[in-house]
Parts: structure tokens; sequence; C-alpha cells
């Protein structure tokens, strides 16, 4: 069995590093001796249905807005969802995927609809560390990463939110909350690349894959953990 992860649209949802989630998922299977290769998709071509689990990363508006045109013209990322696979999703991706977003100009932009979420333009942006406990089954210990947005994002009823900020914004100033948890996609704020310093995290997206995984022991990553928690 080889493990296909989509890398979806990278030339436009590339941001801050966030394609390495891909690069540390295919990393932690092949540690644990299980093939897996990473899909690239671009604009130039549509999203198959048929890979294993997705990612997509940030993006400024205009780059937001091919995405989404993109997606609901090819809806295989959807489709993919729809039976269960898992879907990673960073920042702007969080309002490509939800009900409807508003550009930085005020222009509401309908988006996939994959999450009950919308989003709309904060006063400030917000930038820096951000840090929350867990609320997702399966994970124990605190999410870290570093928020750069301006977007403030409010969860519908079919949403949950991923993490309770300790530290920083997360979905929005003073709301309390990071990301949305939504049937199999999983979306948060946390750049970083968000499983680099979330390894737990990215044990449970490939669980639900390949089934239980027996735990890596990598002091790095470790260390890296503590020095962000501490930041």
């Amino acid at each position: 069995m080889t493990v296909r992860i989509g890398l979806v649209l990278p030339d436009v949802m590339g941001t801050y590093g966030d394609s390495g989630n891909a690069v540390v998922l295919r990393q932690r299977l092949l540690l644990r001796g299980i093939d897996a290769e990473i899909v690239e998709i671009t604009l130039s071509e549509p999203v198959p249905e048929s890979l294993d689990l997705y990612t997509l990363g940030g993006a400024e508006d205009y780059a937001q807005r091919l995405a989404t045109r993109h997606l609901i013209k090819h809806p295989g990322l959807q489709r993919a969802a729809a039976r269960g696979a898992p879907v990673l999703a960073i920042c702007a991706a969080i309002q490509v995927l939800g009900q409807w977003y508003e550009t930085s100009a005020g222009e509401r932009v309908d988006g996939v609809g994959l999450i009950d979420a919308t989003t709309s333009p904060q006063p400030k942006r917000t930038i820096g560390e951000v840090v929350s406990k867990p609320l997702l089954d399966g994970l124990a210990e605190p999410l870290t990463g570093f928020e750069n947005h301006r977007g403030g994002t409010a969860l519908g009823p079919a949403a949950s939110p991923l993490g309770a900020v300790r530290r920083g914004a997360g979905n929005r100033a003073g709301g309390g909350f990071d990301g949305v948890v939504q049937g199999s996609v999983v979306a948060t704020y946390m750049h970083g690349p968000c499983l680099a310093r979330n390894p737990e995290l990215a044990d449970l997206l490939l669980s639900r894959v390949v089934g239980d995984l027996p735990p890596l022991e990598l002091p790095e990553v470790e260390l890296l953990r503590r020095e962000r928690l501490r930041a």
C-alpha cells in the first residue's frame, strides 16, 4: 500500500511553508516503513477524489479567489471528504472551504461549503504565536502554531472548534477558539508548518487512513515543541 497525500493548489495556497504539512505526513509514514507519496495538484488540473488524505495552505485574497473557483468547478475534494478522506485546511483554506468569506475590500465570496463557517475581516490583523487546548477526540497535547491573518471566522451549528485558545486569537480576537472540525475536515489558523509543531495531530490524521501507528521517538521534534510553547 502506498498512501497518497494530496497537496492541493500549492501554486496559490502555499503561504508560510504550509506545503510542509504534506512533507511531515509523508515522512512520519516512511519512518514507520509505510510507503507514501505526495501528489501535487495545481490550478492546471482537477482535484482527484481518489487520494487518501489532503492538505491545503494559506493564501492572500486574490489567490483565495482562484482556489475557490477551482475547487467549486472541480469538486474532487468535496467528494473525497464525503467518503471520509481526512482534509487538513490551514488559515485561508478555512475561508475557502467555508460557506462564504469577505475580502479586505468588503466583497462577499461564496465558499466551497465543506464546513459550516463564515469569515469577515477583523479591525486589526492578528500576528503571533497561538497555543490552544485540543477539543478533538484523540488529542491530548497542547496545539501550537503561528497565526497571521485578518479574517474573523464564526462557526455555525454543524461545526466544532479544534481547540480552546490559551494564547493568541485563533478564529477571531476574543473568540476563545481556534479552528474547525466537521466530518473529515480539520482546519486551523496555525502555520508553522502546523504538523511539524503538532506531531500528535499528524498521527491522528494518518491513523484515519492506515489504522493505529506505533510511536516515533524523535527528540528534535519534542525540542521544537518545547521551544515554541515557551515562545
